[in-house]
């Protein structure tokens, strides 16, 4: 088998396995998928396994997840795809060259820029007064802030999720890549 073609499979493993948490019991929204963008766009050479393998394991996971709890797929759920969609073009451009500084930086971005898009007031329902337990907000500067402060709690734990997974994947494709037994060419695969 070709290096190339090992090292696409190695990273589609690995995303399928940090994906698979998904389904499990967490924190809510500390989950791999900035992460799983961020990497795919990033190690994937070939275009199909580039887009093809993240949006495959975002799907797959929220089927099983609307499966097991019935919130796999919602009203906002077209936003929240978009949002990977920038996130993957963003972490496209940004890792070009991948380093553990890139890779941070990285994350930290793709953060920031989940929570501003997936909050901002406008993209919920319009409503005369901010009702958060509801998604409601006002389209004004305080129905923005509402729903900026209502999305506060959940953005610490996507912070350190998004963080947490894109050194689990990064971390563990480059030391399985380098090592000598997967580099080997010459092993019968």
């Amino acid at each position: 088998m070709k290096p190339d073609t090992r090292k696409s499979l190695l990273a589609a493993v690995l995303v399928f396995l940090v994906v698979a948490l998904r389904v499990v019991e967490h924190p809510i929204n500390a989950t791999p998928m900035v992460a799983v963008m961020l990497f795919s766009a990033a190690i994937f050479k070939d275009w199909k396994w580039k887009i093809g393998v993240p949006l495959v394991a975002l799907l797959l996971s929220d089927l099983l997840i609307e499966l097991k709890n019935g919130y796999g797929f919602h009203s906002a759920t077209l936003m929240v795809y978009s949002t990977f969609a920038v996130i993957f073009a963003a972490g496209y451009y940004l890792l070009r060259k991948i380093s553990v500084l890139q890779v941070v930086m990285a994350s930290l971005t793709a953060s920031i820029l989940f929570f501003l898009i997936t909050n901002f007031a406008f993209f919920y329902p319009e409503a005369p007064v901010a009702d958060p337990a509801l998604g409601h907000y006002p389209h004004n500067l305080s129905g923005i802030i509402a729903s900026y402060q209502a999305g506060l709690p959940f953005f610490k734990n996507m912070l350190v999720g998004d963080l947490l997974f894109s050194g689990i994947l990064f971390g563990a494709y480059f030391l399985i890549a380098k090592a000598s037994w997967f580099v080997n060419e010459s092993r019968a695969v």
